[in-house]
């Protein structure tokens, strides 16, 4: 391969030699049923420029290293051009020529990184990447070796705040190689956690309060002091407030670092304390680090009360990439969709791509408005009434054929499970753990029944992070450049992305033609009946031109109606206590939680009690285990996870 040696003498990418690799590999991971259109071609060479114009900003003397958006649609290839291109770097340079550039490359999970290296080696024909992760950690050397290093975005964020705090050791081991420097910094899917989210309650105080051993209360007097002061200040507002609406109040906008450095030293002795197990929960030790972790933040920023309902915490945040960091890369799909990157500025520039390269013409959004509440809270309340009412309209929809993706709240995700059949086979996906995944793409139908709106601490604590803490004023009136209300924008264009996420998990995510048209597939919605669910629908459109809608006419609530289930009702628990927390669950939860009649209940107990049963078998390798307590009327049983 020819090197190109840009002025600067980094062994540089050659931009026809990227394009015509690109065009080879999409063919070949597609087995030609995948056409690299015109636009698509351009899309690549976008992504090429960029990632150029990038390593020689990043490998300059210039102070100003902004970082790059591409919002490049779902199925253009941004991961596989990421790929290719790392494989190209790492040829230039094998050649010798100039000097040579690593790459980091971020992505969301530890399974996505083995990936992505396992890809990466394949295409290269040698191994050239390598990943260092919690299940598999490498030595600084062993990483240093690798032309490309590739973690994930926990890891990154947590070498971006050490360096943040002065504390370079794990940053340089992730960007310094044995070539020099990995000017070439690849965020794969956006970087949801950016922005470090921390609250503490007058609970959180009093479980350290009670964690720190007597002998030492003396030594810790300062921060024992700042912590009960906190605690009072908590409990004095909830005292004085019952439930009610919303309210946020600002503390402080600047910190108090000696207070600050009192708590970080506790929290360094409490590191090596072993917690009475008869007095402390399994969990105490991280818990009580992640409680002075947040004090500590908030008394290094800034602090503001927020009471919702019978809540009331202490927030704080902080945006945790420092100045002096290098330019990053990012594909994220859905940038227009996301006011952070508004909120840094300059920081962050979003590339403009080439029109067409997607098309969504095939695919139909069937949509119903409705003045009920689509989040986790009323969905929680009313999924036994509202999941065999879509079961049953959904039944009435489609035909038999289609291979439906039904994402939903957690808290409805296993009953939901209950009411796929054979007639109408539903594949279950729950908000917070869809985005990125390929599980659905044999799907041909996406239902999105609930809506994923964040806490109303978290738009508050982005624009505090990034842009500075503001008064008790701005948050009667939180305009923001255009936005009237920044802080329901940001609400709503968080909904927005996480929405077009999902529907973009099934077939509709591969290009089928040279218009950038995909598979024929079904779209259904419920948005509220406002300006959130208007704008939402903007968002989808925006995002996926070409979209037909059509009106659904579906009510989520109404009389109860009649759906078929699954007889499966071990598949169902094995389900929920796979995603369960370790810890005791009572049968009786699983009961009302899966709707199940008397004898489904007590074919389940019986199926429990058989040690050799298959579902007792398959919960085993879940580090689930079946107990029983008490004798007769005051029997109960519990499925236990231990692991």
């Amino acid at each position: 391969m020819q090197t190109s040696i840009d002025q600067h003498g980094l062994a540089l990418v050659p931009s026809q030699i990227f394009l015509n690799r690109m065009v080879q590999h999409w063919s070949e991971i597609s087995d030609g049923y995948m056409p690299a259109t015109p636009a698509l071609k351009e899309a690549w060479c976008v992504f090429e420029s960029r990632s150029r114009e990038l390593i020689i900003n990043n490998a300059s003397d210039s102070p100003f290293k902004p970082s790059v958006v591409l919002p490049l649609p779902t199925g253009s290839g941004k991961t596989e051009g990421t790929c290719v291109y790392a494989v190209l770097q790492a040829e230039a340079n094998a050649k010798g020529d100039g000097t040579p550039i690593g790459t980091l490359i971020v992505t969301r999970l530890i399974k996505d990184a083995d990936s992505l290296v396992q890809k990466i080696n394949a295409i290269a024909g040698r191994p050239v990447a390598v990943t260092s992760h919690t299940e598999g950690k490498l030595k600084a050397h062993e990483m240093a070796e690798a032309d490309i290093l590739v973690i994930t975005h926990a890891a990154f964020m947590r070498a971006c705040w050490s360096f943040g705090s002065g504390s370079e050791e794990r940053w340089n081991s992730f960007y310094s190689w044995a070539g020099g420097k990995r000017h070439l910094v690849v965020v794969d899917e956006a970087l949801l956690n950016s922005v470090s989210h921390h609250r503490v309650s007058s609970k959180d105080i009093e479980l350290v309060l009670r964690a720190i051993p007597h002998e030492d209360r003396d030594k810790f007097g300062g921060a024992i002091k700042t912590l009960t002061n906190l605690q009072r200040y908590l409990d004095k507002r909830e005292q004085e407030q019952a439930r009610g609406d919303a309210q946020t109040v600002p503390l402080w906008a600047q910190g108090f670092p000696e207070h600050a450095s009192e708590i970080e030293a506790l929290r360094e002795a409490l590191g090596s304390v072993e917690f009475d197990p008869d007095l402390f929960a399994e969990d105490a030790a991280q818990n009580v680090s992640t409680v002075l972790e947040a004090v500590q933040v908030m008394l290094e920023e800034f602090a503001y009360y927020h009471r919702s309902g019978a809540q009331h915490t202490l927030n704080s945040a902080r945006y945790i990439i420092p100045k002096g960091m290098p330019g990053v890369l990012v594909l994220d799909a859905t940038a227009r969709s996301n006011v952070t990157y508004e909120l840094l500025g300059g920081g962050v520039m979003i590339a403009d791509v080439p029109l067409g390269i997607r098309n969504y013409e095939s695919v139909i959004l069937h949509v119903a408005r409705t003045t009920s509440g689509m989040g986790k809270t009323k969905m929680e309340k009313t999924k036994h009434t509202r999941l065999p009412r879509l079961a049953a309209e959904l039944r009435r929809q489609l035909p038999e054929e289609r291979e439906v993706f039904l994402c939903v709240h957690k808290c409805a995700k296993d009953l939901a499970g209950t009411y796929s059949t054979k007639e109408l086979p539903l594949h279950v996906g729950y908000w917070g753990a869809v985005d990125g995944k390929n599980d659905w793409q044999h799907c041909n139908v996406a239902v999105i029944f609930g809506l994923y709106w964040q806490d109303p601490t978290r738009p508050i604590n982005n624009v505090f992070a990034i842009d500075g803490p503001k008064d008790a004023s701005w948050l009667k009136a939180p305009r923001h450049g255009e936005h009237e209300d920044i802080l329901a924008v940001i609400s709503q264009k968080d909904v927005s992305a996480s929405v077009i996420q999902a529907i973009n998990r099934i077939c509709i995510r591969r290009v089928t033609d040279a218009e950038g048209r995909c598979a024929e597939a079904d779209v259904y919605i419920v948005l509220p009946k406002d300006w959130r669910g208007d704008a939402i629908l903007r968002d989808i459109h925006t995002n996926m031109p070409g979209l037909k809608q059509v009106v659904w006419e579906f009510e989520p609530d109404g009389p109860k109606v009649y759906a078929p289930r699954s007889n499966s009702v071990a598949q169902a628990v094995i389900e929920m206590m796979r995603t369960r927390e370790p810890g005791q669950t009572p049968l009786s939860y699983i009961r009302t939680q899966l709707s199940l009649t008397s004898r489904q209940f007590g074919r389940l107990k019986e199926d429990l009690a058989k040690v050799a049963s298959n579902l007792s078998a398959a919960l085993r390798e879940l580090g689930v285990l079946y107990k029983v307590e008490g004798r007769g009327s005051a029997t109960k049983g519990y499925l236990v996870k231990v692991t």
